[in-house]
């Protein structure tokens, strides 16, 4: 998972598909890194509320960095934006063919909600919960198969 900051939305999306996928199997691997990652930051308090609501604990998270190493050792990368997406393909050559919007399901990109009120957290969450519904009957069949 990957947005800018590390901060609000990819350790929202990291949390919530981790969450859902641990409930399937164990063989998946989800993190998250920012393009310019505010590098050992928590999660933005907004965040880490809207994800306790939810039963998910965010608070361990620190920012990173997205790296080479990050994009070698995942085998799909997923961006907030179209933005993000040709930064990554454009910054890491192994990153082609396995980055993907977040919301491309439905054609929606994962707007920033950084310094906003807590109810445009809750209305990013939904939007990735949405975004999880779409990705999970691609993600879990493979990840069963030891495919992802």
């Amino acid at each position: 998972m990957v947005c800018q900051g590390n901060i609000c939305r990819s350790p929202m999306a990291e949390g919530l598909f981790l969450h859902e996928l641990k409930k399937q199997t164990s063989l998946v691997s989800v993190s998250s890194a920012g393009l310019t990652a505010l590098v050992g930051y928590p999660a933005d308090q907004h965040a880490k509320q809207v994800m306790l609501k939810q039963g998910i604990d965010i608070s361990a998270h620190q920012a990173r960095q997205l790296d080479p190493t990050l994009v070698s050792q995942h085998e799909l990368i997923l961006a907030m934006t179209d933005s993000h997406c040709r930064s990554i393909e454009k910054k890491f050559l192994s990153a082609k063919g396995k980055t993907f919007l977040l919301g491309q399901w439905n054609d929606e990109e994962i707007e920033d909600p950084y310094g906003q009120a807590y109810e445009k957290f809750e209305r990013v969450f939904h939007k990735i919960q949405c975004a999880w519904q779409h990705w999970k009957i691609r993600i879990i069949p493979e990840c069963q198969q030891g495919i992802v």
